[in-house]
């Protein structure tokens, strides 16, 4: 979330309002944002401990509507039940910076229907705020299929619920969820391999309470924040299990990574950390007149944190004795995703860091338990190809040029654009956002949801990002930038170069909002890719796929045995005719969002039967045979 030099700026200096460049930096920011300019509009609109359940096959549904004619791919679903409006809470007299950072969206099965449902992450007032202003809670909706018209709806799931006794009578219990706390990022892994997806939601601030000065005036002071792990107990209720987990994590979390980094077969816990923040002793930027929205620098690094799963929920902390200690200041962290960079079988670790050099954390543990050695700089993936830090936020891995090697793109500020670093011979990645077409049309936007996807079925991954400054006031200082900016959709050319085809797709691609949280998955079970969007103190957004097609697709929805149930790490390898592809299950990707675990392959025009080399996290190599087209695939690892 780095504003470049002005605008965002260090306790007790002046804001951007009276900031002054070198004049040569002027001549070439303005160069750069000519040749931005110019290509942005010609392409878009202006500015196994426990028990195994068998799994849920997808739920039966009714047939699809056929969109009209020359219909967009993306249809805008305000009417599908999905009621949320995010509220960040803006204290201008303080201007903390997580304002605008918030927040994540989450897709999950929790009641193991075969139907992706959705969370919803909200905020809560802040010390400075009106007084007497009640927390909104976060909200889980529940996926009710394809109703009578052909589309999927949603409702939000009551506080209560009706829960079905052993003797067939029916009990209400509480939801046990509700968080109502400054919520920023959600994930929805199972944790305790019971067949039952649960729920970790972390927080800056677990709301206000009211302090008496005695002098009659009340003062808003910060409750202080905490992260939330819910169990899902299994019967449509949850428990929070904070208390018992032992995650102790008091700064403010960025990306949450889940993958098994023991080879013990649970899900071990990575927090990106974003910065240390003190409400009750927040300096605000800028002057009297006018206050301004800190840099990340003006907040020291929180520094992140590995808790090792130990089983029933219960964590341990081993960051600084797996090697967790992170360079120089630290890292302002965003995002965290688990990938295996030199392919030994090992999981490693990117986290994408704002204005500072971004980590790989090299999986070199043994027989001695969890080790880590810091590795971005040799992978190339530290710093930008021009040698400088950027401001990473949502970021996501994908094989985008058909080499069967997974490349790696991250959201930046505006005038950075966002970077996709390809991988090259070896452990090495090289940027190529320039050549690869990425970077103008996205140059002049703050990037911050972003997720690959191949959304016609053609082969290839595409990349869709929401965009939105973290400055409400930034086109004060630079005409050129809004705080409400349009998102992306680049289409994959076939060869790993991209071309902006938003505004073709649907009239959501033309519209300026705060776009932040970002989920893909198949809400309908139809083969192919919906979107929710969540942004910031506007409505939730969901996109549904109605794009017309006769290509064909396959998708794998994995069941670890040894591995943990989720399969996050696995590697699948789908052979289709003359065409191979690679995809890889993360569950984290974006920005402080949660993704549907089922990858799903596009194979075109091809009718060929196809076959899938699966890697699984335990080093277990399948191979399946056969495989039919136009069908989600349950394949469950062997013992």
């Amino acid at each position: 979330m780095k504003e470049g030099r002005a605008p965002m700026e260090r306790p007790g200096r002046a804001a951007a309002k009276g900031f002054r460049a070198p004049l040569g930096a002027v001549a070439a920011i303005a160069a750069v944002a000519l040749v931005a300019g110019a290509a942005a509009a010609a392409l878009r609109a202006p500015p196994p401990s426990a028990p195994q359940a068998a799994p849920a096959a997808p739920a039966p549904q009714a047939a699809p509507v056929a969109p009209a004619k020359n219909a967009p791919a993306f249809l805008e679903r305000d009417d599908c039940g999905i009621e949320f409006v995010h509220q960040r809470f803006a204290t201008p007299s303080k201007k903390y910076l997580v304002e605008t950072a918030g927040s994540g969206v989450g897709l999950f099965d929790y009641d193991r229907d075969g139907l992706l449902d959705v969370y919803c992450v909200q905020c809560c007032p802040l010390p400075g705020g009106p007084a007497g202003v009640a927390a909104p809670p976060d909200l889980l909706f529940h996926n009710d299929g394809r109703g009578a018209d052909g589309r999927f709806r949603f409702h939000r799931v009551a506080d209560t619920v009706d829960v079905k006794r052993p003797d067939g009578t029916v009990a209400k219990k509480p939801l046990g969820l509700g968080d109502r706390a400054y919520g920023m990022s959600v994930s929805c892994p199972d944790v305790d391999n019971d067949g039952f997806p649960d729920l970790f939601v972390t927080n800056v601030c677990q709301g206000v309470r009211y302090r008496d000065k005695g002098n009659g005036v009340m003062v808003a002071v910060s409750n202080g924040g905490r992260d939330t792990p819910y169990r899902n107990n299994g019967d449509g209720t949850f428990t929070d299990v904070t208390d018992k987990s032992g995650i102790v994590d008091v700064d403010w979390s960025g990306g949450v990574a889940w993958a098994d980094l023991d080879g013990d077969g649970d899900l071990d816990l990575y927090l990106a950390n974003y910065a240390v923040l003190d409400f009750d002793h927040y300096k605000p930027c800028g002057t009297k007149e006018r206050i301004s929205y800190c840099h990340p620098d003006a907040l020291p690094a929180g520094p992140d944190r590995l808790f090792r799963n130990d089983g029933d929920f219960r964590f341990v902390d081993v960051t600084k004795a797996a090697g967790i200690v992170e360079p120089g200041n630290g890292g302002h962290g965003l995002a965290a995703l688990p990938f295996d960079w030199d392919d030994d079988g090992k999981l490693d670790l990117y986290v994408a860091n704002d204005t500072d050099p971004n980590f790989l954390w090299h999986n070199v543990s043994g027989p001695g338990g969890m080790k880590f050695e810091e590795a971005a700089g040799s992978a190339g993936i530290a710093v930008s190809g021009e040698g400088r830090p950027q401001a990473c936020m949502g970021s996501d891995f994908a094989d985008v040029d058909g080499d069967l090697r997974l490349d790696l793109a991250s959201a930046n500020l505006g005038r950075e654009g966002t970077v996709l670093y390809l991988r090259r011979d070896g452990e090495l990645f090289e940027d190529r956002s320039a050549r690869s077409g990425v970077l103008a049309p996205t140059l002049l936007y703050t990037g911050f949801g972003l997720r690959f996807l191949d959304y016609d079925r053609d082969g290839d991954m595409d990349l869709i990002q929401v965009n939105g400054h973290v400055l409400d006031d930034v086109h004060d200082f630079d005409p050129a930038q809004t705080f409400e900016q349009v998102p992306n959709f680049l289409e994959n050319r076939g060869d790993g170069t991209f071309a902006e085809i938003g505004p073709s797709l649907s009239p959501f691609f033309t519209r300026a909002d705060v776009g932040r949280g970002l989920a893909v998955g198949d809400l309908d079970n139809d083969g192919d890719l919906d979107v929710v969007v969540l942004e910031n103190d506007h409505a939730a957004r969901v996109l549904e796929n109605v794009l017309v097609t006769s290509n064909h697709w396959i998708g794998f929805q994995l069941v670890g045995t040894r591995s943990p149930r989720d399969a996050i790490g696995a590697r699948v390898v789908v052979a289709c005719g003359d065409k191979k592809q690679v995809q890889q299950v993360t569950g984290s990707s974006s920005y402080f969002s949660w993704q549907d675990l089922r990858l799903y392959f596009g194979v075109g025009a091809r009718t060929d039967a196809a076959s899938a080399e699966i890697r699984w996290p335990s080093g277990q190599v399948q191979k399946l045979e056969k495989l039919a087209l136009d069908t989600c695939h349950v394949v469950t690892e062997p013992r």
